[in-house]
C-alpha cells in the first residue's frame, strides 16, 4: 500500500480483491498488535507503525531476490564446472586431450584436474570432491581396477594401456630389426619405476624369467624416466600412454620385443547416487569413443601399427 497509495490499488496489483486485502491487514494487525493503517470514510492511509512496517518488509523482499538470484547463479555456476581425478599417468597424458578432443570451452566451463592413486580416487568419488575419475591398472600394484569399487560406484571400461620398451632415439636398440629378448633387456642398464608400483611389480616379474641382473636407476615418476633415458643409453619399460608425444616426435623409440607385453584397462568411475554431470557425461562418451589414436611404427615396420590404446564403445560392466 505504500507504493499505491491505497488499499484497492494495492491489492489490484497483487491480484487481491479489495475486502481479502483489508482482512489480511486486519489479521497482521491482530498478530503484531499494531495498528498499521489509519481508516475514514474517504480512504486509509499508514499509520507511523505501518511506515515503519512497509519499511522493514521492502529490505526483506530485496534480501529474498537477493538469495534467489544468489542461489541460482551458484546452480549455474556448478552445472559449468567439472571436478576430474585420474591416475597421475591418465591426468598429465590423456585427460588433457580428451578435453581438447571434446571441444571444450574452458571460457564456459571450469575443469580442475586432480591426480592419485586407487584409495584416493575412490575416497575423491564417495566424498563428493570429484565428478569423475579415471583409473588405470598400473597405478597400483596388485589393484584390479574393475574390483576396487563398491555397489556405489558405476564404472565404465574406457580402453586399454599397453606397456612397451622405450629407448632414446640415439640408442643402437632404436635401429634394431630383429626383436630384444628378456634376457638382453634384464642385462642392459634400466630405468624403473619406484618400488609398490604396479609397473615396477610386473618389470621386476619380467626380468626375474630372464635369471640375470643388470645395473638400474630407479626414479619416482615417468617424467623424470623419460628424461633420463632420452639423454642416456639406458632402458626403461613404461605404460605408451605415458610416451605417445615423445614417440610422435621421435625423441624415444619404442623396441620390438620377443614376447607380448601386457596391457591393463582404463575405467572411468563415479557415483551412482549422485549421476554424472553434463559435462562429465560428455568426457565419458568422448573418451570410450575416441580411447588414444595415434598409432606408432617399430623399427622396420613399413605399415601403420594396431592403435596403441583400442578403445571399445561398448557399455560399462
Amino acid at each position: 500500500m505504500a507504493s499505491y497509495g491505497s488499499v484497492g490499488k494495492a491489492a489490484q496489483a497483487h491480484s487481491l480483491s479489495q475486502p481479502a486485502a483489508s482482512i489480511r491487514i486486519s489479521a497482521m494487525e491482530r498478530r503484531l498488535g499494531l495498528r498499521l493503517l489509519e481508516r475514514s470514510p474517504t480512504g486509509s492511509k499508514l499509520t507511523e507503525e505501518g511506515e515503519m512496517l512497509a519499511k522493514y518488509a521492502r529490505n526483506v523482499m530485496q534480501a529474498a531476490r537477493e538469495l534467489l538470484e544468489f542461489g541460482s547463479a551458484s546452480r549455474s555456476s556448478e552445472a559449468k564446472r567439472l571436478r576430474i581425478a585420474g591416475s597421475p599417468a591418465i591426468s598429465e597424458h590423456l585427460i588433457p586431450e580428451w578435453l581438447n578432443r571434446s571441444g571444450f570451452s574452458f571460457g564456459e566451463a571450469r575443469v580442475e584436474v586432480q591426480a592419485g592413486n586407487v584409495d584416493a580416487l575412490r575416497q575423491l568419488i564417495r566424498a563428493g570432491h570429484v565428478d569423475l575419475a579415471f583409473i588405470d591398472g598400473w597405478c597400483q600394484a596388485g589393484s584390479r581396477v574393475q574390483q576396487q569399487f563398491g555397489d556405489d560406484m558405476e564404472t565404465r571400461y574406457i580402453c586399454d594401456d599397453r606397456l612397451a620398451v622405450v629407448v632414446g632415439s640415439k640408442h643402437p636398440w632404436s635401429r634394431r630389426q630383429s626383436p630384444v629378448t628378456v634376457k638382453e633387456l634384464a642385462s642392459a642398464p634400466l630405468v624403473l619405476r619406484e618400488r609398490g608400483s604396479g609397473l615396477r611389480e610386473f618389470t621386476d616379474e619380467l626380468l626375474r624369467t630372464a635369471g640375470v641382473a643388470g645395473s638400474y636407476v630407479e626414479l619416482p615418476s615417468s617424467a623424470a624416466i623419460k628424461q633420463a633415458v632420452a639423454t642416456s643409453q639406458r632402458v626403461t619399460v613404461l605404460n605408451i600412454s605415458t610416451v605417445r608425444s615423445e614417440l610422435a616426435e621421435e625423441r624415444l623409440k619404442m623396441v620390438a620385443v620377443d614376447r607380448e607385453l601386457p596391457a591393463k584397462p582404463i575405467y572411468a568411475a563415479w557415483s551412482e547416487g549422485r549421476g554424472l554431470p553434463e559435462y562429465a557425461r560428455e568426457l565419458v562418451e568422448i573418451a570410450a569413443s575416441k580411447g588414444s589414436p595415434m598409432p606408432v611404427l617399430l623399427p622396420g615396420q613399413a605399415t601403420k601399427a594396431s592403435l596403441l590404446l583400442e578403445p571399445e564403445t561398448t557399455a560399462k560392466t
